[in-house]
């Protein structure tokens, strides 16, 4: 998947409304507009791939995608889920993949390690970043822990490029993690966005 900046694709609908409006004129750009809304509703069709879990002992499902963060869940070897989204996180025997699973009640991540999908899932978050700037020079992880692998250090007032949103523990600003662009883990408390970041699941 390309992940967009979100002022750019601003710009270029602005832009076609624009030239469509001038040459076919209102009546004309009325129907095109609902037109190109229906296109976008279809091809935004969200799929939620089905999974079968194969861990010996079970697998368990924690609160964010890191091994680090607290449980959620146990599922049994063979036991069928439901995928809402995927994103990275903990290394777990060389693969990062995590999956969101569709499920009620606390958030139920489990590593992509231990799931065979019957298809592709969607990246979480939406296919555009949003501008996000240090506040204080800070580390950077491989998933939502400070006990994950460190991956680097972002300086104080140096930008980088968001997707989403998670909590690696209870409901409370200080575990808001928000994933990168590169797919490093860093604090929310550390970012100042230029806008609202949305959850990590399916746009």
């Amino acid at each position: 998947m390309q992940f967009r900046h979100r002022t750019s694709r601003t710009r270029r609908v602005r832009t076609a409304v624009v030239a469509v409006g001038a040459v076919l004129g209102t009546a004309a750009l009325t129907l095109s507009a609902a037109a190109a809304v229906g296109q976008s509703s279809a091809s935004a069709a969200k799929v939620f791939p089905h999974g079968t879990v194969h861990a010996d002992g079970g697998l368990t499902a924690r609160q964010a995608p890191s091994t680090h963060a607290p449980a959620t869940y146990a599922y049994d070897d063979g036991a069928e889920i439901t995928v809402n989204c995927k994103t990275k996180g903990t290394q777990v025997s060389g693969n990062r993949d995590w999956y969101l699973v569709s499920a009620e009640g606390d958030a139920k991540w489990v590593s992509g390690r231990y799931v065979k999908l019957d298809g592709e899932a969607a990246h979480c978050g939406p296919d555009v970043t949003v501008s996000a700037k240090a506040t204080r020079t800070t580390d950077k992880y491989e998933g939502p822990s400070t006990s994950d692998r460190k991956l680097g250090r972002l300086d104080k007032g140096r930008g980088t490029e968001v997707l989403c949103y998670t909590y690696s523990g209870p409901a409370s600003n200080e575990n808001r993690w928000l994933v990168t662009l590169d797919a490093e883990w860093i604090p929310a408390e550390a970012l100042k966005p230029a806008e609202e970041v949305p959850f990590c699941e399916q746009a």
